[in-house]
């Protein structure tokens, strides 16, 4: 007889070990447990299903509506349920990989393919010429980037074979010129980079008025004016116009023109006659020492110039010997008479040269030699004045006093084992104190015993005068001492330089 209660019980059983064995355990229950409806009534029998451990392959039946086929009271399941599933490991899993999937979850860098959030994927990105960079976010060097690279020969950024461009495949210029043939704006294209002949190395055919000498054209200047003007070309291009260096004096721009760069001969290089040794030092700093010409206005005379001591530039005007004539009462202080004007060298001959009456300057440089050797040239000991006049002439012809600034330590150098009084110390041009017509020395210091300069007895320079002790025997260049016992006379030989 069917029971329905019991065919609804055995539904709940089935369908609650089915339930169980979905739910992620191994499927099987052990040997012997029943399963039991909720009001806690067992299987009719109260045994289990099987007579051993194995598993149970058969498939369960369950009752349909008419309550056939119901599973037997009391019957449980002890082996799966079916195949077991298979489990994926995240970390063996290429899909999973970050270095091998795009940051969108999107293709992958390398294979071949520009995604979306790629720039460049070639599939070889190794960042070489033509290629990818390895992340494929750029384009390695290539063709169009305009730098020049790689086997490239011209990279432009345009190469479109223009002129003065580069071609498609960057691996040649475009037309240019110097390729030898004539393209774009060229005049000529002679294909030599000579900028003198008749086609210049801007392609341009040779044009007088171009600023370019062109020799291949037959051009001796072209200065782009070309107007016969001094300095300038002449019209045609064929010649120069007046220049220094033609040997023609052009009045209006030059002061001579010997055609030669011999700073000595009284014509520089610049077609200017030198009117000191510091004009020829300053046009050619490799100038040395020796007898130079020189011109004021028209006048020309030779003297020796001092192109080393002091940084140079020093023009000789006297050379300053122990006799009367270069005494302080000689009219060769103040009178602008030259004296042996043609012995210009520095050495021991006397002289008083034009220098005296034409140089301007800034500063005299007095040289003396004491003892004297007469060995030439001589080797003097100097002092250094800073002293402004248009001449020497016009310094002393006045006879008025002027004052020096060098230090009675600086004027005694000049003459060793020196004796000089203690007192006075005045120095100067003119030096002759208060008028004195005595003691007095057109170029030097003088000293006393007493503290004043009314009566000095010594001096150290050039041009004494008036001392008491001069004569017997004479001196006016060196040092003087006419109270020392003997008197001192120490002769010396003077220079004067100006610049």
């Amino acid at each position: 007889m069917h029971n329905s209660g019991l065919h609804s019980a055995h539904w709940f059983v089935l369908t609650a070990a089915l339930v169980s064995a979905a739910c992620g355990d191994s499927g099987t229950t052990s040997t012997g447990e029943s399963a039991t409806e909720s009001s806690g009534a067992s299987e009719s029998s109260g045994g289990t299903t099987g007579a051993n451990d194995t598993t149970n392959n058969s498939t369960p039946t369950t009752t349909d509506g008419s309550g056939t086929n119901s599973m037997s009271a009391g019957m449980t399941t002890s082996g799966t349920t079916g195949p077991e599933p298979t489990s994926t490991d995240p970390s063996t899993d290429p899909s999973t990989d970050p270095s091998t999937t795009s940051s969108t979850g999107g293709g992958v860098c390398g294979d071949g393919t520009v995604d979306a959030n790629e720039v460049c994927d070639d599939g070889v990105n190794d960042g070489g010429y033509g290629s990818c960079t390895a992340d494929c976010s750029a384009f390695g060097p290539s063709c169009g980037d305009s730098t020049v690279n790689g086997p490239e020969v011209c990279d432009d950024g345009v190469n479109d074979g223009g002129y003065g461009g580069c071609m498609a495949d960057c691996a040649a210029l475009g037309p240019f010129c110097g390729d030898a043939l004539m393209d774009g704006p060229e005049g000529c294209d002679d294909g030599n980079q000579v900028d003198d002949d008749a086609c210049s190395n801007a392609c341009a055919l040779a044009v007088c008025g171009d600023s370019i000498v062109q020799a291949g054209a037959g051009e001796v200047c072209d200065d782009g004016v070309n107007d016969g003007s001094y300095g300038g070309c002449a019209v045609d291009c064929a010649a120069l116009g007046p220049s220094c260096g033609d040997g023609n004096v052009d009045v209006s721009d030059e002061t001579c023109d010997d055609n030669n760069t011999d700073s000595q001969d009284g014509c520089l290089a610049n077609c200017a006659v030198p009117a000191s040794c510091l004009e020829v030092l300053t046009f050619d700093p490799a100038a040395m020492s020796g007898v130079y010409v020189l011109g004021v206005n028209g006048t020309n005379w030779q003297a020796y110039c001092d192109m080393t001591t002091d940084g140079g530039g020093w023009t000789l005007a006297a050379k300053v010997q122990n006799t009367d004539g270069w005494a302080y009462q000689s009219a060769r202080w103040t009178d602008n008479v030259t004296f042996n004007a043609m012995m210009p060298n520095f050495d021991h001959a006397q002289a008083k040269l034009a220098t005296w009456n034409l140089v301007p300057f800034a500063e005299i440089l007095v040289g003396m030699e004491q003892p004297v050797t007469m060995n030439n040239p001589p080797a003097p000991v100097y002092l250094q004045f800073d002293q402004v006049a248009n001449s020497l002439f016009e310094l002393f012809s006045p006879g008025t006093y002027v004052a020096t600034t060098q230090t009675r330590a600086a004027w005694q150098t000049l003459v060793p084992m020196n004796s000089l009084q203690p007192a006075c110390n005045q120095e100067g041009f003119n030096n002759a104190p208060n008028g004195n017509n005595m003691a007095r020395v057109r170029l030097g210091i003088l000293g006393n015993n007493q503290n004043d300069c009314t009566s000095p007895d010594s001096a150290i320079g050039l041009g004494f005068g008036g001392f008491m002790c001069q004569n017997q025997p004479f001196i006016s260049v060196g040092n003087l001492d006419c109270l020392s016992n003997p008197p001192t006379k120490r002769i010396g030989y003077g220079w004067i330089f100006v610049r």
